[in-house]
Order: structure tokens, then sequence, then C-alpha cells
């Protein structure tokens, strides 16, 4: 197949994916610092006075009674900071914060109407329900089909570019924005490749979730203390920190403490490593570890990490922020080239029928 034909089909790639990419690359882009954001926003939920040592168990009671039946799950539990509760039905999240010591409701917020979390599911549906989470895995598909094909295209000059021996070409407005285009994007190929391979795997798993029906929760009291439970992990397994803890969804299922190990990968997420416990006895019946899994099993704890540059400082994350930009200048620049081509080309037509 010859490039022209790789270009066009680069270029209706490009041009029907576009507008998406713009909307999917600034929302990622701010995605980054969704943790630092919210950190901001919930300062004086999470400041606290008169405290006196960590309750959690207290805090869990007061949440069981003032929320039945909701899916509960400890996301904070910091000394001298708020608990955050995040409580989930099939169609309500609550975010829940709970001073440490005393178990008293410090404040509710409806998680669905947080700035982050609306950017979110606009990342990942384009608040458009399950037709929405199909359409971004769709596009995914698109833009990697679209990388692909640049690959090709502009694999003569990628060492020249990347050896910053490839100039701004500034003979025409076409020739800047096709020079500016190849540029930024072999710049940013390594990096958009990863943020699309796993943007796909995530569209399709979070497509897959949509289309099933949701489990209604009905999560029994917990009658251990999930204290005496942080506290046997601490002396069993000194190497691992907890860093977020599930009731259970019903009376069969059990507490689940997830976190990380201290020789884990600095990219597996923290919920692919788990202690379970009995939720009446308190007893730890399983250890799961990611370093002990599949192959398929280490590639999908991956996903979010890469994905929004989890595994990073604030340097990791301005790359990500500028990388995911790269994906709507792409878009922008591509259509730019596209257009700046089309009166040439009929131009080129037009002179084809005076000489006939």
């Amino acid at each position: 197949m010859n490039n022209r034909k790789i270009l066009k089909y680069h270029s209706i790639a490009g041009l029907i994916a576009g507008v998406f990419l713009v909307l999917m690359g600034i929302s990622g882009s701010i995605l980054v610092f969704q943790y630092d954001i919210e950190d901001y926003q919930w300062k004086e939920y999470k400041e606290v006075e008169n405290y006196s040592g960590l309750n959690i168990d207290l805090a869990i009671r007061k949440i069981q009674e003032e929320y039945p039946g909701w899916d509960i799950r400890l996301k904070h539990f910091k000394e001298q900071e708020a608990l955050i509760f995040n409580l989930r039905k099939p169609t309500e999240r609550l975010f829940v914060f709970v001073h440490p010591s005393t178990g008293k409701i410090i404040k509710e917020v409806n998680e669905l109407t947080t700035f982050t979390r609306w950017l979110l599911k606009f990342h990942y549906s384009f608040q458009a329900g399950s037709a929405g989470r199909i359409l971004v895995f769709i596009i995914g598909v698109i833009f990697f089909f679209s990388l692909i094909t640049g690959i090709y295209l502009y694999r003569k000059s990628v060492l020249k570019t990347l050896a910053c021996s490839t100039r701004l070409n500034l003979k025409t407005r076409r020739t800047f924005y096709s020079s500016l285009h190849r540029i930024v994007g072999t710049w940013a190929l390594l990096f958009n490749l990863v943020l699309v391979v796993t943007g796909v795997f995530l569209a399709w798993s979070v497509a897959a979730a949509g289309l099933k029906s949701p489990v209604i929760p009905q999560t029994p009291e917990i009658s251990t203390s999930v204290e005496n439970l942080l506290n046997r992990i601490e002396s069993q397994y000194p190497d691992f920190t907890p860093t977020y803890i599930r009731l259970p969804l019903n009376s069969e299922g059990n507490l689940t403490v997830y976190g990380l190990f201290d020789d884990d990968a600095f990219f597996y997420s923290e919920f692919y490593n788990s202690v379970q416990a009995n939720h009446t006895s308190g007893e730890i019946e399983a250890v799961v570890r990611v370093q002990e899994a599949d192959l398929q099993t280490k590639l999908s704890s991956t996903l979010i990490p890469l994905h929004f540059g989890q595994y990073g400082g604030i340097w990791t994350k301005l790359l990500y922020c500028l990388v995911g930009l790269s994906g709507p200048f792409l878009s922008i620049t591509g259509y730019l080239v596209w257009r700046q081509g089309k009166p040439a080309k009929k131009l080129k037509q037009k002179k084809k029928f005076h000489y006939l």
C-alpha cells in the first residue's frame, strides 16, 4: 500500500476522531491532577479539631447506622485528618467526611456533582451513559489506528526529528502546519501510544461493566474490629501498606483491605493487592498479591496508573498533562493541513478542465 492511501486513511481517522480527541485530551490533562484538585477542594472538611486518636470502628458504626443499604468504602484514613467514606448505590454516589475520633459526620458531598468526578465520567462516557462508553472505546480504536498510520508515514523522519535536525517548514501555511504536526506527533509518540493502548482497554472494561446489571448492596453489620484487623495486618505483613477498605456487599462477602507491598513495581495499582478477612470474626482468610498473579492480571493492574500518570510526582503529572494536550493539538493541526490542501486540489481540477 502506497503512502498516498495511508495518508488518506490517516486523515480520515484523524478527522473522525478529531473533535472527540480535543474533549478527551483536555479533560484527561486536567484529570492528571484530580487528587491534587480534590485535596484543595476538601481541605476545609479534612482538617479536624479536638483530635484524640483514630477510631475507625466508631466511624464505620456511625456510617452503617446513618446510611443503611449502601456499598461502603473507606478511602482515606490518615492520622489527624477526617475519614473519607465513599458510599455507592447503582445510580448514586456520596463522599462522607467523618471526624476520626468522635465519629461525627462533618460533611456529605454528592460525588456526581463534584468537578473532578463529573469530568472523570465525561472523560470515559461523555456523560452519555452506555452509548457514550461505547463511543469512547470506538474513538480510542480510531486514534490508535491514526497513530499507527502516522508512524508508517513519518517512519523515515522519526530519528531526525528526535535528534532535533528537523525544522519547521515556513514556506506555506500547509507546510508549516504539516511540519508542526509531524514534530509534535513524533515527540509525543511514545506517551500517546501508552495513553491510547491503556485507554482502549480501560474503555472496553468500562463499556462492558456498563452493560451489566448493577449489584444491589446488602452490606451486613460489621461486628469485628477493623482497627484490630489493621494492627494484625501490620504485624503479619509489615511490608504491606493499607490504602483502601471495602466492606462486604452481602453476608457472604469478605472485609477487604487493599494496598501496596513495598516491593511492588511502581506502575501497579493499589487495587490488585488485598487482605481479605471474615467480617464477623476478623480472621484473615486470603492474601492476594499482584506479583503472584497471571500475566493478564498484572497487565490489567498497570492500566489506571499508566493512563493517568499516578506513579510519579509533579513532573510526571506535568509531562502527562502536556502529552494529553498533544492529542487535541494534533487533531487541530491535522485538520488545518487537510483544510489547507483543499483549495489546492480544487485549483488543480479547474486547470485540468481548462486544458480540456
